[in-house]
């Protein structure tokens, strides 16, 4: 994998148009695959010198692409922001998702910023060292919201698009302020992001942190956000936030899986531990289909295969999208408005 320049996310419409109405382009229709997790915090293992990904498959370097959220700062700097709860651990950890064979994280989410400007600065440092793709936040908000593109030995260039709709006061990326893209007051510059991704790329991926901690059930705002980033071209969505699992579905032949949980983490009171990794196949630019395999975190936060049992029966509930049974009582439920229809889905089982 070889990893391209930031690209511009000020394309114009009528420049996205000229691109995709008159150019000709030939794309590889090679297969190629892309492992996905969900929310990955390493403030207690990586001090414990526990790698966390060494049970998880498939192992996430037999993928063309692996992808994650990095939900702390990577520091041992700055001063913590006045929240409930702040997280990051040492440098060594950019190391650790290296080795796992990680090769984009998310930036975009309420907590890389915990630690403000000198903890976002060693993180984006220190991934971009070991070569970890961070869509996401940046020095300011051109580099926050610019589309990072990631071009495949088979040729197919994929760009990645990561914002957050949890927006803690003071975390938003400015003209001259460091900061992430910002999906809950700034989402029209987030669908510029994802045109612009579009208007140069073969495959859009589009990473969100959004929804209800704890709610296995996509909201209503959840499902809005998602048609407007495919409508604005994204392939694939990524959501994270609710460290709970939440359905995966399709929508006009995206995948959207809504929350793919806690993919490392250390135990906390009200957390399943139940998570997986999303496999999606693709031929060149089109997803071919899509297979969820099954994981529990064990009691050092780390994810570990299931095929069987009551933990395993949850997962693919709630995957298949019958999640109301395992949510609390709560108005934002809704049901799925689309099915998988070609769209190849299955759950592993070994």
């Amino acid at each position: 994998v070889t990893t391209v320049t930031e690209q511009d996310n000020e394309a114009s419409p009528s420049t996205t148009e000229a691109a995709t109405s008159t150019a000709t382009t030939v794309v590889n229709e090679q297969m190629w695959t892309l492992l996905a997790g969900g929310d990955v915090l390493l403030d207690l293992t990586e001090p414990e010198g526990v790698d966390p990904f060494t049970q998880v498959h498939p192992d996430l370097k037999s993928a063309d692409v692996a992808i994650v959220n990095l939900e702390m700062a990577i520091t041992e700097r700055g001063e913590p922001y006045d929240k409930e709860y702040v997280f990051r651990a040492p440098g060594s950890s950019a190391l650790t998702l290296a080795g796992a064979g990680i090769d984009v994280v998310s930036l975009g989410n309420n907590h890389v910023f915990d630690y403000g400007r000198e903890g976002l600065e060693d993180t984006i440092s220190v991934l971009d060292e070991v070569g970890i793709l961070r869509p996401g936040a940046g020095s300011n908000n051109a580099e926050a919201y610019a589309p990072r593109v990631l071009s495949l030995d088979n040729g197919i260039r994929v760009a990645f698009v990561s914002a957050t709709a949890v927006v803690p006061g003071g975390f938003a990326a400015g003209a001259d302020r460091p900061g992430v893209a910002d999906a809950k007051w700034a989402i029209p510059r987030v669908l510029a992001a994802v045109r612009a991704a579009a208007s140069g790329n073969d495959v859009v991926v589009v990473s969100l942190h959004w929804g209800v901690e704890r709610e296995p059930c996509p909201t209503e705002e959840q499902r809005s956000l998602a048609q407007q980033v495919i409508d604005a071209g994204a392939d694939l969505i990524l959501g994270h936030h609710p460290h709970v699992l939440q359905p995966i579905e399709t929508y006009d032949r995206t995948v959207i899986a809504y929350s793919l949980g806690n993919f490392a983490w250390h135990p906390r009171y009200g957390i399943t531990g139940d998570t997986g990794v999303l496999e999606v196949v693709f031929k060149g630019s089109s997803i071919q289909g899509y297979q969820f395999h099954p994981h529990v975190l064990n009691y050092t936060g780390s994810a570990t295969p299931i095929s069987s049992g009551d933990r395993y029966e949850r997962i693919v509930d709630i995957v298949e999208g019958r999640c109301e049974e395992y949510a609390p009582e709560s108005p934002t439920t809704t049901e799925a408005p689309t099915g998988t229809e070609g769209v190849t889905t299955t759950i592993a089982t070994e």
